[in-house]
């Protein structure tokens, strides 16, 4: 896969509800971790897309990174509707960096907190306009890591953040899924090439992002079947 960029998207300090891991000094070491980390086992271009308003310069250890070839910070404000929630103001700022033209021609989107320790295995796979993990019975998108084409992100993805709403349970995983089905996209999508290898805190709930390893093995075996199979999603849950 060429021309990949892997955008980040943080929020420094909080500004919408239902955010478990809150403290500004928590959340600054978890992207300073990833970031490094991100910075360390790839070769790809870096943005980090911050939209509280943090000032970069305001932190020694942000001001370090700026300075790095492969890293950009960009600010963007976020939507003044802080009550639709993070999934609703993420994919609104994603769409501020497509109207900015910062994607490139694929990217790859990790929420910043999250630490994908397969990252570089998992870009080298992509091949899809648009690779995600799907889960039937929960009928959501999984929107944590996902690559996706450009021109893909624009057709089909494009705004589609106002029709998320976390109070109404809406969140943007569904309006992907929705999305994916209603707009009959299976023949560009497919699963992550492997199971995604993550590590961190939920920003939601609060507890570990690392998978049990008896069930991941589990999931590797139902990827490789419903890959062979040319299903798209999972179909069971666990």
């Amino acid at each position: 896969m060429h021309d990949v960029t892997i955008i980040l998207t943080g929020t420094i300090r909080p500004n919408v509800e239902m955010v478990a891991r809150a403290e500004v000094d928590q959340r600054i070491e978890d992207y300073l971790s990833c970031i490094s980390f991100y910075l360390e086992n790839t070769d790809r271009p870096i943005i980090f897309a911050e939209n509280s308003g943090f000032d970069p310069k305001t932190s020694l250890e942000f001001q370090a990174l700026l300075n790095h070839p492969r890293f950009r910070w960009e600010s963007v404000k976020p939507h003044p509707d802080l009550s639709k929630g993070k999934g609703f103001q993420e994919f609104y700022t994603l769409d501020q960096l497509a109207d900015r033209e910062l994607f490139g021609e694929y990217i790859v989107k990790i929420t910043g907190r999250y630490l994908v320790r397969n990252v570089s295995s998992l870009i080298a796979k992509m091949s899809a306009p648009l690779h995600i993990d799907l889960h039937q019975k929960m009928r959501v998108a999984i929107t944590g890591f996902f690559g996706v084409e450009t021109e893909f992100y624009r057709t089909h993805f494009y705004g589609k953040y106002a029709e998320a709403n976390d109070d109404q349970g809406r969140f943007i995983e569904h309006v992907l899924f929705e999305t994916i089905r209603n707009e009959k996209l299976g023949k560009l999508i497919d699963l992550l090439p492997e199971n995604a290898q993550y590590e961190g805190i939920s920003g939601s709930h609060g507890n570990s992002m690392a998978r049990n390893p008896y069930k991941m093995k589990i999931r590797s075996v139902e990827r490789a079947i419903n890959r062979s199979l040319g299903i798209k999603k999972f179909l069971i849950e666990y």
